[in-house]
């Protein structure tokens, strides 16, 4: 199983994240993280054109990377697991993800060993500069703890992240963003030192999931109003909200987790897609232009 969050060292030298769930036959959806030369920090845009010219196997119509070209597969539930089994000194980074880990399981009732560890703590020791990234796995995991999320911030050592580390996704207007901003309760401090926490499925859903659907098909762009109604699923990839007219709403743009509510009215520009009978509105398609989710009310 591939799942969200996971990283691929290639044989190329390369790493990569796992993006999402569903990957085509052969290949996993990625994003380009580390070259040679060091961190990728341009755009998926400027690594789709990076890979065309140097490594073209590793792009289709969006990055992909060849299951014979991978070296090692890194999932961050074996790393928190290997490192609280550890006998060794750990490293300081490594020590500090542990410690939040415990506070975040004491908040949300999470046994330790369910939270993976992700990003450069997943296959190194990490630096002075280096963020902690977590990840929760299972919808009802997911969803208790954006109940319990505001309470993470009463315990010592925890602040609310500043909003010049927010991803702002493209063409959200001032005001939408500075709500979202108050509504990042999955992003701060811990004694000093910037986190992340988002979710993936479990092995057991990805497969129902997968089992039960084709890929999604671009029908026509489109202009809605929408009411949230549920927003279980925001902490996945893709950010999916559900909505009180019956369509998913759809977003895979990372700044979008967590940054709506059940009642808010939303105006959407996205891309409609289809799969069968399933429909859903889609912000950021490859093909879209200007695509957004603003807050009306």
């Amino acid at each position: 199983m591939f799942r969200d969050k996971d990283y691929l060292l290639t044989k190329d030298g390369l790493i990569f994240n796992v993006l999402g769930d569903q990957h085509e036959g052969g290949h996993v959806t990625a994003g380009l993280k580390y070259t040679k030369e060091g961190k990728w920090i341009d755009s998926y845009r400027d690594a789709t054109h990076y890979l065309r010219d140097h490594y073209p196997a590793y792009v289709k119509e969006k990055i992909v990377v060849p299951l014979d070209q991978i070296e090692k597969h890194l999932k961050p539930l074996q790393r928190t697991r290997q490192l609280l089994n550890s006998t060794e000194e750990l490293a300081p980074r490594h020590r500090i993800a542990l410690e939040l880990i415990d506070v975040l399981a004491e908040c949300c009732r999470i046994p330790p060993f369910e939270v993976g560890i992700t990003d450069s703590l997943l296959w190194g020791e990490g630096n002075p500069q280096s963020d902690i990234d977590l990840v929760l796995y299972g919808s009802e995991v997911i969803s208790d703890f954006q109940l319990k999320s505001k309470e993470l911030f009463q315990f010592d050592d925890l602040e609310p992240i500043d909003p010049s580390f927010v991803q702002r996704p493209p063409d959200v207007d001032d005001a939408t963003f500075e709500t979202m901003l108050k509504r990042k309760a999955n992003q701060g401090y811990f004694r000093g030192t910037r986190f992340s926490i988002r979710g993936a499925l479990t092995d057991e859903e990805v497969l129902w999931s997968s089992e039960r659907r084709e890929p999604f098909q671009p029908v026509e762009s489109q202009r809605r109003e929408l009411e949230i109604g549920n927003c279980d699923d925001s902490l996945l990839f893709p950010v999916q909200y559900e909505t009180s007219e019956g369509l998913p709403l759809v977003s895979y743009h990372i700044g979008y987790e967590m940054s709506f509510q059940p009642g808010d009215k939303v105006e959407v520009a996205g891309t409609l897609e289809r799969s069968g009978d399933d429909q859903r509105l889609l912000v950021g398609s490859i093909r879209g232009e200007q695509e957004s989710i603003r807050l009306v009310r």
